[in-house]
C-alpha cells in the first residue's frame, strides 16, 4: 500500500491570511505536513509527498505534479492500493492513523467537519476519487455505484483539518507536542475563554 499525501507549498492555505502572512502561511504548511510524516513514519511507513510545485523534504520522497490532483490520483490507484493522506491533519495520531489502515473495506473514508474528505483508504482500482466540494458524499456516492464494500471511519482527531481561522483554536487546545501547535504559540496565537467559548487571540 502507498501512502500518499498531497501538498501544496506555495501560498497555502489563503484563508488564513486573516491571521497569517504568506510566509508565516507556508511555514506552518511545512510544519502541519512534517506532523503528519511523523505519525506515518511511526507506523514504520515511509509516505509519498504529492506536490503542486517543487518543494525538497529530506528524506522522503517527492513527486511534482502540477496536473489535475484527482486524475493523478486515479492513475495511481490504478496501480496499487492508496492511502490518501490531507497534509492539513495535524492532530493525527499513530493510533488513529494504525486503527484507520487496519479497516477491510474496499474503500474507508475519514471525512472531515465541513463535508471533505481527510483520508481516503482505496483498494479496488475501479473506484475514481473526486476532491474538492463536498468529496466525503462524492466518494459514498461512487463506491455505492459500484457496488463495493466502503466504511465510514469516525474519528475527531482526523475530522480537524486546518483551513479557517477558527480551526486553530482546535490545534491550539489540543496539539500537544506537535510542530504546527509549537510554531502558532510562538507566533503568539494563544486562546482567551469568554463565557465558556474559546477565542483566538495574537499577542503583537
Amino acid at each position: 500500500m502507498q501512502v500518499i499525501i498531497p501538498f501544496k507549498p506555495i501560498n497555502p492555505k489563503s484563508r488564513l491570511s486573516s491571521v497569517l502572512t504568506v510566509k508565516e502561511r507556508e511555514k506552518f504548511a511545512i510544519l502541519m505536513l512534517q506532523d503528519v510524516i511523523d505519525v506515518i513514519k511511526s507506523c514504520n511507513i515511509n509516505p509519498l509527498v504529492l506536490s503542486s510545485d517543487y518543494f525538497e523534504l529530506k528524506g522522503l520522497k517527492v513527486i511534482v505534479e502540477r496536473g489535475d490532483l484527482n486524475k493523478v490520483l486515479n492513475s495511481m490507484i490504478k496501480k496499487q492500493s492508496c492511502c490518501i493522506v490531507m497534509s492539513d491533519l495535524p492532530l493525527l495520531s499513530k493510533k488513529i492513523f494504525k486503527r484507520f489502515i487496519s479497516k477491510k473495506k474496499d474503500v474507508v473514508i475519514a471525512p472531515g467537519r465541513r463535508g471533505g474528505t481527510n483520508m481516503l483508504l482505496v483498494r479496488n482500482k475501479n473506484f475514481k476519487v473526486s476532491y474538492y466540494d463536498g468529496s466525503f458524499f462524492k466518494h459514498l456516492k461512487i463506491a455505492k455505484e459500484l457496488g463495493i464494500s466502503v466504511q465510514v471511519f469516525d474519528s475527531f482527531f482526523a475530522s480537524i483539518d486546518i483551513d479557517l481561522a477558527e480551526d486553530l483554536i482546535e490545534l491550539l487546545l489540543h496539539g500537544k507536542g506537535k510542530k504546527s501547535a509549537r510554531y502558532l504559540r510562538e507566533l503568539g496565537f494563544w486562546i482567551e475563554f469568554k463565557k465558556d467559548l474559546p477565542i483566538l487571540r495574537r499577542f503583537h
